[in-house]
């Protein structure tokens, strides 16, 4: 029986066995993404939830049935979708992720990505689930191990040994020291790479950060979503080179992440409006309630 402990929302959830249980209520009274997405307009544990299940069904997420490759793009300027995109073009070789029942993995499908992608939030800790331990691997993909370990440093490094020049990787904010770590690892000669050298850094699921948390992101990380988090606009959002979005910005801090950005948005099929503007942009109201 795997148990899952993630957070949503900024709610802990537990699932054990495809059974939900949501620990905490949720720090966000409401998302623009989410609503857009789901239909929420006021969060709750029974939001949360519901979201939760639906995912389960669709996806068969945190199950031996879930979902591993897959096409659809469903936000528009999330990390998956990017890095599928950035696959598909030649930008990336290989990106460093996380999935539920399987811990670290290092993938070089976009479909793969996609799929892996396309609906996780903050995986906090997982346990082994055989198939899709095996189904990722016969999908090409390389995991840390058995046990299911969520390490994006040592995953890096699995990337750089298989071969992978061109990588991505995923980390959480509060997890900001794996980027720190990931740099100094990163050539030339293990002296470290500088943001926009090395690997590509994406910072994602950002919230509940502090300050030096912040710091962090924005000295070592390529791109960062803002989410619910006010320290990432303050002091990510004021060292970007470019924003896209506004109630959930991303911002983009290196010239490779704003290339990766800007692919994205080359393969985004409907309009959109680019301006120069101080940075962070967005009025308050378009914002989630409440940042913290």
């Amino acid at each position: 029986m795997a148990e899952h402990m993630l957070e949503m929302a900024g709610a802990l959830v537990r699932v054990r066995d495809g059974e939900i249980e949501v620990l905490t209520d949720p720090k966000v009274e409401r998302c623009p993404l989410r609503s857009g997405l789901y239909g929420i307009e006021a969060e709750s544990k029974e939001t949360v939830e519901a979201v939760l299940r639906g995912h389960i069904e669709e996806l068969g997420m945190y199950g031996p049935h879930r979902v591993l490759e897959l096409n659809e793009r469903p936000v528009s300027f999330g990390a998956s979708e990017m890095i599928a995109d950035a696959m598909r073009t030649g930008l990336v070789d290989a990106a460093v992720v996380v999935c539920e029942g399987a811990g670290t993995v290092v993938a070089a499908r976009p479909e793969v990505v996609a799929a892996l992608g396309a609906h996780m939030t903050g995986l906090v800790r997982t346990e082994p689930i055989e198939e899709v331990q095996s189904g990722l691997r016969e999908r090409g993909c390389l995991l840390l191990d058995d046990l299911c370990t969520i390490d994006q440093v040592e995953g890096y490094k699995r990337a750089l040994a298989a071969g992978f020049e061109r990588v991505v990787v995923t980390i959480t904010g509060r997890r900001a020291f794996e980027a720190e770590e990931i740099r100094k690892t990163a050539s030339p000669s293990a002296g470290g790479s500088a943001p926009g050298e090395g690997p590509v850094i994406f910072a994602v699921h950002n919230i509940g950060l502090t300050v030096e948390d912040a710091r962090v992101l924005a000295e070592t990380c390529d791109v960062v979503w803002g989410c619910a988090s006010r320290q990432v606009r303050e002091v990510v959002g004021r060292q970007a080179k470019l924003q896209i979005g506004i109630s959930i910005p991303v911002f983009a801090l290196t010239n490779r992440g704003k290339g990766l950005v800007l692919n994205r948005a080359l393969a985004f099929d409907e309009s959109l409006v680019m301006h120069r503007a101080t940075l962070p942009y967005g009025p308050e109201e378009k914002l989630p309630e409440p940042l913290f």
